[in-house]
């Protein structure tokens, strides 16, 4: 039972006693009267405050926890002091905490609730940090029964939370409670921040629908129209689900917000938001750099034969022909030695240019290493894929190279052609296959395009 019921319970237990002894038979009033001298005894011995008043507001009775709280002695309360007496009197226990017009101004407040009997409670502050619920019961005749109970242990539980709560709000993550209902408890100001939400709608206890529903409104998810619907679907399972796999949110100012789930003892969720902006930048820099050629800016040996298996795989499924145009620039070491390496790497720049200009956006011209170069080219079979390494060759033979203040002399390639399912199977072969077919161009006498031998294919 609370100390707030047990003090309304007493004061109707005065009262019904009071008029006991007053309309009772002169046997039946020895008894309520003899209730009303064990009474204070007992009220003496509860642990918390208790003080009665009478019409005038003199205190006619002053338990043993009241002195306590107050710090005062029994003497204290003899002469059935006036309210306002008793608190100046009491008046040490607030000395630290309240100046004096302060600590007036506190007795007035307390006197006029006391005197119209306003049963609200209030809590009271002490210097010992000890907190007491202040509550008033008015009586039959005037009088006034006044009760304070020790919640401290209430206030500390209190004061715990809102540290946690405001260290929550000022930290770099985004941070959303979920109770077992699915209920938005608490959205801190990282979260609020991140999808525009105002304090007030954060309040209002939202579904977990309603709360995507908002974050959706804002227009932030960059994220297409025909897919918006599914995709606020999926957000909301996962957090109904407490499904812990991260899910990165794009938002239409270029950043990404990393979204993790965790469910919480009891059916509650927690909700973590964090800014990963700069690391899928930079995990898409490195992937950028470890497939990419630094000098052409063409793809890599690397990413050349990953997507070599991938499309003659695909082709297989589809019946489909994918070719590889092999490349190699003709004397090329004659550039290094005569013209310098700088002389050397503007000519690849060029040809890798060249590349770029000549194919389709779904063919991948690739830098093997050196003077060499590869194109895969995607349902291409080998006729088409020897017109277009023809178009390359004579684009190429055409191109200009500036050096410094002049311009090199003429480049020419050599090519070689190669197809699957023509010439062979897989990447291996087919790759041996158009190194081969560029060898046979070089000894044809260079500057110009061979095909592959039929005879080399293999399954």
């Amino acid at each position: 039972m609370s100390y707030d019921v047990m003090a309304n319970q007493l004061a109707s237990n005065l009262m019904a006693n009071e008029l006991a002894a007053e309309t009772a038979q002169p046997a039946a009033g020895l008894s309520a009267r003899s209730s009303l001298v064990t009474l204070p005894v007992s009220l003496d011995e509860v642990d918390f405050g208790l003080v009665l008043l009478d019409g005038d507001l003199r205190a006619t009775f002053v338990n043993r926890a009241f002195r306590q709280f107050w710090r005062l002695n029994e003497s204290d309360c003899d002469g059935r002091p006036s309210f306002p007496d008793l608190m100046r009197r009491g008046k040490a226990a607030l000395t630290h905490s309240l100046p004096k017009k302060e600590f007036e101004d506190h007795v007035e407040a307390m006197v006029l609730r006391v005197r119209t009997g306003d049963p609200a409670p209030i809590d009271i502050r002490l210097p010992n940090r000890e907190v007491l619920r202040f509550q008033c019961v008015a009586l039959p005749g005037g009088g006034r029964m006044l009760s304070y109970t020790r919640v401290t242990d209430i206030f500390r539980r209190s004061d715990e939370m809102e540290v946690l709560q405001n260290a929550i709000d000022n930290i770099e993550q985004g941070i959303v409670l979920i109770n077992d209902a699915l209920l938005v408890q608490f959205v801190n100001k990282k979260a609020r921040a991140f999808w525009n939400l105002g304090p007030e709608l954060c309040k209002k206890g939202l579904t977990v629908a309603e709360f995507i529903a908002h974050v959706r409104s804002s227009g932030l998810y960059d994220v297409p129209d025909e897919e918006l619907e599914s995709y606020v679907i999926r957000r909301v399972t996962m957090i109904k689900t407490g499904d812990p796999t991260p899910f990165d949110i794009p938002i239409k100012d270029g950043r990404t917000i990393r979204v993790n789930c965790t469910a919480l003892v009891g059916g509650g969720r927690m909700l973590t938001y964090t800014d990963v902006t700069d690391l899928i930048q930079r995990a898409r820099q490195q992937e950028y750099f470890a497939v990419t050629d630094a000098l052409t800016g063409l793809y890599n040996r690397r990413y050349l034969l990953d997507h070599c298996n991938r499309e003659f795989q695909r082709a297989a499924r589809r019946g489909q022909a994918v070719s590889l145009v092999s490349l190699d620039v003709d004397h090329f070491k004659s550039f290094n030695d005569n013209y310098g390496h700088d002389a050397g790497d503007a000519v690849l720049r060029s040809v890798g240019d060249v590349l770029r200009e000549t194919f389709r956006s779904d063919d991948i011209p690739c830098r093997l290493g050196g003077e060499e170069f590869v194109i895969l080219l995607p349902d291409t079979p080998t006729d088409v894929a020897a017109s277009r390494a023809e178009e390359l060759r004579r684009k190429i033979e055409k191109m200009v190279v500036r050096h410094r203040n002049g311009v090199l002399p003429k480049v020419t390639v050599s090519v070689g052609v190669a197809s699957y399912p023509e010439h062979g199977a897989n990447t291996d072969v087919i790759l041996k296959a158009a190194d081969d077919a560029l060898y046979k161009a070089k000894r044809s006498g260079r500057n110009t395009v061979a095909i592959a031998d039929r005879s080399v294919r293999c399954a």
